[in-house]
């Protein structure tokens, strides 16, 4: 059994929805504003706008703990809307995403090959390839049915030898 960690080329989902989180967390320091802390509410807002902006670069460049944002933001809506609700809202989202969410793999096993996504894992047997190999850590899959799929892999977090899993895919095709 071969198992395969695919590198993300895109923006990583937690990262999107975490943006998502601080533009929402950023509308109810603007919507449940009070008249006696209205600066303190817009400043709230636009700080939270920021960070959700900035997102992608303090988490990666200045290496701020994803936790440590998420409870930044929570008590800064905490103070822009008085209710512990809200900022309990937004980290146990926070939390459930971080954990939840586990990247997308590549599973080869003598019954076939399991494409592991957020939603669903469908199995593929053997008999839907025309040809599996794995070269310059590129993983391509070629189906009978002319569908073809390229993923470069994660080599941080995999290290196969591509001669034996190129072996073992001819075996069964």
């Amino acid at each position: 059994m071969y198992n395969f960690i695919i590198k993300e080329n895109g923006p990583e989902l937690d990262l999107v929805i975490t943006r998502a989180m601080l533009v929402l967390a950023s509308i109810a320091a603007i919507v449940y504003r009070t008249d006696e802390y209205y600066y303190l509410n817009l400043l709230s807002a636009a700080i939270l706008l920021i960070t959700a902006v900035f997102t992608k670069s303090l988490l990666i460049k200045f290496k701020v703990n994803y936790f440590v944002l998420l409870a930044g933001a929570s008590a800064i809506l905490f103070f822009a809307t008085r209710s512990i609700s809200f900022a309990v809202i937004l980290l146990v989202y926070g939390f459930l995403v971080k954990f939840l969410y586990k990247g997308s793999s590549i599973v080869v096993t003598t019954e076939g090959v399991i494409i592991k996504k957020f939603f669903g894992s469908p199995l593929h047997p053997w008999n839907e390839f025309s040809n599996i190999i794995l070269k310059d850590n590129l993983l391509t899959l070629d189906f009978k049915n002319n569908k073809l799929i390229q993923v470069s892999i994660d080599e941080t977090r995999v290290n196969i030898d591509e001669s034996a899993f190129n072996k073992f895919c001819r075996d069964f095709i």
